[in-house]
């Protein structure tokens, strides 16, 4: 037969019984203030703390976090805002542009802006108008990126060797990561947009690429009239 103590608790109930009892009935402490200050609780110290205090404690650094994830949200919205700012003020300098150079030049400078990127490559399948040879998708390139291509989602993170050479040529050597843009327009892939750094870590898989499909129809829609994609 087991016994009771004065607060009515069988002294033989497993820890997980007490624990859901104590769950159900979160007024306990209240109705009997005097186990809150005789209770103990270990600190991660060594240390033994009272459960108010350990209350406490835990209340602070549960708030701590909160905050802490406050500001992690509040930093993801200034930086959806700037680049929002940012892909609004490159759409009304490609509408300024007057032929297929100034709108590539334009391009390229956004994206070193935008991105403080070290390295800018833009591959573009043939048009109707002449590309600049630097800015050509070449066949090795259309290998490298096949699958890319095919399924006009962006990328970020490493390159492979023969990609890193496809776009950024003698540089490659030094390209830590990169975010690859698929151009397209109306559901057709006109090339390739591509931002590099020397950094390892400063394009990675984990990043949102809400934006970059955003830039890369801006782009496709922009070079509507110099390719040879026929619009639907």
């Amino acid at each position: 037969m087991t016994s009771q103590n004065s607060a009515g608790i069988d002294e033989g109930l497993p820890e997980e019984a007490v624990a859901a009892f104590l769950e159900q009935h979160p007024d306990f402490f209240v109705r009997h203030p005097s186990l809150t200050t005789r209770l103990r609780v270990p600190h991660e110290c060594g240390e033994a703390t009272s459960l108010i205090t350990y209350q406490v404690d835990r209340l602070r650094e549960d708030n701590r976090k909160l905050r802490q994830r406050l500001e992690e949200l509040l930093q993801v919205a200034r930086d959806n805002d700037r680049l929002a700012d940012q892909l609004h003020r490159l759409t009304l300098e490609l509408m300024d542009s007057q032929d297929l150079d100034s709108l590539l030049q334009t391009l390229k400078d956004g994206l070193r802006h935008q991105f403080q990127s070290d390295l800018v490559a833009i591959a573009l399948h043939p048009l109707a108008s002449e590309i600049p040879e630097q800015d050509a998708l070449t066949p090795g390139g259309r290998e490298a990126f096949a699958d890319l291509l095919a399924s006009a989602e962006p990328r970020l993170g490493r390159l492979t060797p023969e990609q890193a050479e496809s776009l950024f040529g003698g540089a490659a050597e030094r390209l830590g990561s990169a975010a690859v843009v698929p151009i397209s327009d109306n559901h057709q892939v006109a090339g390739l947009l591509a931002v590099g750094s020397f950094e390892a870590e400063r394009f990675h898989p984990g990043q949102g690429t809400i934006f970059l499909r955003q830039l890369g129809q801006l782009a496709g829609r922009a070079l509507r009239p110099y390719h040879a994609l026929p619009a639907r």
